[in-house]
């Protein structure tokens, strides 16, 4: 860890000849920077500019030429401390242009801090431990996101930033191709394409069903498939989220064919994170799934299965709430249509 005088001294000594707005970080965690100023007249933010532990990042590179600027910063415990100057935000990468109906036009209106730059060519903020939000200091860093290549998000594609389940791992040629299921969506990040290969390491490792945290970029998109870059990932953590494992043992219990309690000739064959419905033998239906703490239509109760059907016809997703698990049954609520269902395992 670089003591925070060693940066400053480097930085301070490096001003004149490289003029800009520079972030730098004094915290043990990773912090998210926007910033505001006035273009042609018009209230303009930006964001985010990612600011590693101990470390400073540029996010104007240029010679200042306005005196006056504004930022917000956060972290994964909250905003800084800062001022109240408003400005449109939003979660993604951005550029919004006026600070008016933020709201009305899908984004949040969030404060900032003014920095008054004195008219000098080059200026530091410093995000200290006092400034930070509550719990900043407890941490070294992000306590599970894994973080690859940190290249500005947007350079290979869309930003994104989900929560999936882990599908599977496999090779296509010489390619590693890992897939996640999200909302309906497989997305797929290759070994060739600029991801961390450690990540691809990591992937082999994970059990499917495993929630894991994804973002990066979105290289391009279609149908239901989307092929992904990965800047940071790490394995779910949230209140919200079931105990740890629960989910994935869940997701073990399911695999293999169950038969129907109340119609023996229907029946379900789950492998991985399809879903296969039969009656007489004869596959009525093919849907892929993700396990979920809750759904829309469960009022808060869990956990569901949420299966989305393939071809998608635009009915949307059927949530199924989970009522037991026996060794050898399996109880389900249809949340959705309000059916109870129950399965025998058969294999």
């Amino acid at each position: 860890m670089k003591p925070v005088s060693l940066i400053f001294t480097g930085l301070v000594l490096a001003t004149p000849a490289h003029a800009d707005l520079v972030f730098c970080n004094e915290t043990g965690v990773k912090a998210s920077v926007a910033i505001g100023y006035v273009e042609d007249g018009v209230w303009t933010s930006e964001g985010w500019w990612g600011v590693e532990p101990f470390d400073c990042t540029p996010v104007v590179t240029d010679t200042l030429k306005k005196r006056y600027y504004y930022w917000r910063a956060t972290n994964t415990h909250g905003a800084f401390d800062t001022g109240n100057y408003g400005f449109c935000t939003r979660s993604k990468a951005f550029t919004i242009a006026g600070d008016h109906d933020c709201e009305g036009r899908g984004f949040r209106r969030e404060k900032f801090a003014e920095i008054d730059t004195g008219e000098a060519v080059s200026h530091i903020v410093a995000l200290t431990e006092a400034m930070a939000p509550a719990g900043t200091s407890d941490e070294e860093g992000p306590a599970h996101m894994m973080q690859g290549f940190l290249a500005p998000p947007g350079t290979h594609g869309e930003p994104y930033s989900i929560r999936a389940s882990f599908e599977s791992c496999s090779y296509q040629g010489n390619d590693l191709l890992c897939s996640f299921l999200a909302d309906g969506w497989r997305y797929v990040a290759s070994s060739a394409d600029p991801t961390d290969p450690h990540f691809f390491g990591d992937f082999q490792y994970l059990q499917s069903g495993t929630l894991v945290d994804l973002s990066g970029d979105m290289i391009f998109y279609a149908d239901d498939i989307a092929q992904i870059t990965i800047r940071e990932w790490g394995e779910a953590v949230s209140p919200s989220v079931a105990p740890p494992g629960s989910l994935e043992g869940l997701h073990e219990f399911l695999q293999g064919f169950w038969i129907s309690d109340d119609d023996s000739a229907y029946a379900w064959s789950i492998q991985d994170n399809e879903l296969q419905e039969f009656y007489d033998a004869n596959l009525m239906q093919r849907s892929y799934f993700e396990l979920a703490p809750s759904c829309a239509a469960s009022n808060g109760q869990g956990p569901v299965i949420i299966a989305w059907p393939d071809p998608d016809e635009g009915d949307g997703p059927t949530c199924y709430l989970v009522l037991h698990t026996d060794p050898n049954s399996l109880g389900l609520a249809n949340v959705v249509v309000g059916r109870d269902l129950s399965f025998t395992y058969a294999n």
